[in-house]
């Protein structure tokens, strides 16, 4: 079998683990590691990104499998047959997981004994995982880059001219108990009046006819603001580039976060974040680079999908995230220097290439290239 690497996961779909299959595509080909993709469908979120079609094959063709695929759907498709058993064999086999709690649960372990390691993209999530298993776990955090498509404008998303736009995202899939887009909402309402034109929010909801119900919440809690605007339509790739380089400053007042992809894109991009201080975005982010909010670490209390009720999370302080919203606003130097030093971080520390070589001085060290 040849010295490669075959990436296994959700290549095509245009959700948060697809992008950092993608992300890791972009790193390997930095640094010129033989690679091919096998993409795995078997996930609710739309199939539309191409980016790295050309790379596709049927069946692994090289010595080391890497699945970005989470601990829970790895055991679960393999013991459904879904990925199939002769993939495992005679290869060296590594899990890029994610998680999001300072806890792994302990049911997921059963996905261990597929894999020789795992690769994990925070130290938050190396600090969970490893209490869990004796299994090698290593960080290797995802290579961002962004294209910053020239042809989209605020127009095209149906938003204004001539404000400040704060953005938040998030995904139905991901828990917006956990990304906690009610909380930016909360900030934003007590920072700014609603009739207030010279600013707006933006949240973009990705799957969000998954949940309508979810959705029809979130659209009573912004009603009569008109400086508030929700986009609940699948956007590409392209047009979420597009949507993140036409607004002023990303706001994450989440609960959680495994590493935190979309706060490292907008500092890319050069746009200053307010950010809970708290689980992986920790490993870029300081008070230096971003707007870092305070909080305090409480009980779960109930159960959100896989996060449970003994757990804990942050509770970010809704009015430090307001303050910082008002300083960004009245303050543009402020804004435009820790923007400046957060690109510098993500560029200097977090370029496909330096994470391409994270890539290959692991794989060299266990003699698979």
């Amino acid at each position: 079998m040849e010295k490669g690497v075959n990436l296994i996961g959700y290549a095509r779909a245009e959700f948060g683990l697809g992008e950092s299959c993608r992300l890791a595509a972009k790193s390997l080909n930095s640094v010129g590691i033989p690679f091919c993709i096998v993409n795995f469908p078997n996930c609710p979120s739309r199939q539309n990104d191409l980016t790295w079609q050309h790379k596709e094959v049927n069946e692994p063709i090289y010595k080391t499998n890497i699945f970005f695929i989470n601990a829970d759907q790895l055991y679960y498709n393999y013991r459904k047959n879904k990925i199939k058993r002769i993939w495992f064999l005679h290869r060296y086999n590594i899990g890029y997981w994610h998680w999001e709690l300072p806890e792994f649960p302990t049911k997921w372990t059963k996905s261990v004994h597929l894999v020789n390691e795992i690769w994990v993209p925070s130290n938050f999530t190396f600090q969970s995982i490893s209490k869990k298993i004796s299994k090698p776990v290593v960080t290797i955090p995802h290579g961002i880059t962004v294209e910053t498509p020239l042809h989209f404008n605020r127009n095209d998303f149906g938003l204004p001219e001539n404000r400040f736009l704060f953005l938040t995202m998030y995904d139905i899939h991901s828990t917006s108990f956990r990304k906690n887009p009610i909380g930016v909402i909360h900030a934003f309402k007590q920072a700014f009046n609603k009739e207030d034109h010279s600013v707006g929010l933006v949240v973009k909801i990705n799957n969000a006819s998954h949940a309508p119900q979810e959705v029809e919440m979130l659209k009573q809690k912004i009603a009569g603001y008109q400086n508030i605007f929700l986009i609940d339509k699948v956007l590409s790739r392209q047009e979420v580039d597009g949507l993140m380089n036409s607004i002023d400053c990303f706001v994450s007042l989440h609960r959680s976060e495994g590493f935190g992809l979309p706060l490292a894109e907008a500092m890319f991009l050069g746009k200053p974040v307010i950010a809970t201080n708290w689980s992986g975005n920790i490993d870029f982010i300081n008070e230096q680079n971003a707007c870092v909010v305070d909080f305090t670490l409480k009980k779960i209390g109930q159960n959100y999908g896989p996060y449970t009720a003994n757990q804990y999370w942050a509770e970010p302080y809704i009015d430090q995230a307001a303050n910082f919203m008002k300083k960004l606003v009245e303050d543009k130097e402020y804004g435009n220097r820790i923007g400046k030093l957060g690109k510098e971080t993500i560029m200097n520390q977090y370029s496909p290439q330096m994470v391409g070589n994270m890539y290959k001085s692991r794989l060299q060290q266990l003699g698979l290239l």
